[in-house]
């Protein structure tokens, strides 16, 4: 289990206007739903990007406030998807017996045969959604493809996790599989008939003159 520390500011404006001011300062408008109400809080900007080169739902976050300490997991956020940059988080609090759900990345490892024999490797599934307490929420899922072959495919059954994660997806859905190489196809050459060109009319014959 990853866990990382964060500091937040208590905030009473809401609204656009604030929240535009804010993110001018360098800060992070972002909600914390917790087991009995809502926290509207900031983060800095610069101390999130730092810890978080890519924002994931599986690490636990403490956030320290002013009105005290929230262990959360990111539920959503919003990106500006021509810069990047981040406009608001949500997270909502976790408690340390309490099963939850999550989402946790594949981790490819390994060269799959199939593929140095001319198959294509192709990943359907990113990641995989389980349930378990949060101390035993993993990193990530390492999936070895190292045996696979051209037409093989590896399941969300053949995945070996831990003691006390359930599995919320489906066992017969396909994480990877190696593909065949799809034939390319040669459209083939007709050769113009004898006497007659593209876009050429073969010649007609004259018809003899009329005798006097």
């Amino acid at each position: 289990m990853e866990q990382k520390v964060l500091q937040g500011n208590v905030r009473a404006d809401i609204g656009k206007g604030p929240v535009g001011r804010l993110r001018k300062t360098g800060k992070i408008p972002a909600i914390i739903y917790g087991h009995e109400k809502c926290h509207s809080i900031a983060i800095d900007a610069r101390e999130f990007g730092q810890k978080f080169k890519t924002v994931s739902e599986n690490t636990i976050i403490t956030i320290h406030t002013e009105q005290g300490d929230h262990d959360v997991l990111v539920k959503d956020y919003q990106e500006d998807l021509a810069t990047g940059r981040i406009m608001h988080i949500d997270f909502y609090e976790i408690e340390t017996n309490k099963v939850l759900k999550t989402r946790v990345p594949f981790h490819i490892a390994g060269t799959a045969p199939g593929v140095r024999e001319g198959g294509v490797l192709e990943t359907l599934l990113h990641d995989l959604e389980i349930e378990c307490l949060p101390r035993d929420i993993p990193q990530s899922i390492t999936v070895d493809i190292s045996t696979l072959a051209v037409g093989s495919s590896i399941h969300v059954s053949d995945i070996a996790l831990p003691a006390g994660i359930r599995v919320l997806a489906a066992n017969d859905q396909v994480i990877v599989t190696v593909a065949h190489q799809k034939a390319e196809v040669v459209a083939a050459v007709v050769e113009p008939a004898a006497g007659v060109a593209a876009g050429v009319a073969a010649p007609v014959a004259e018809a003899p003159a009329p005798q006097s």
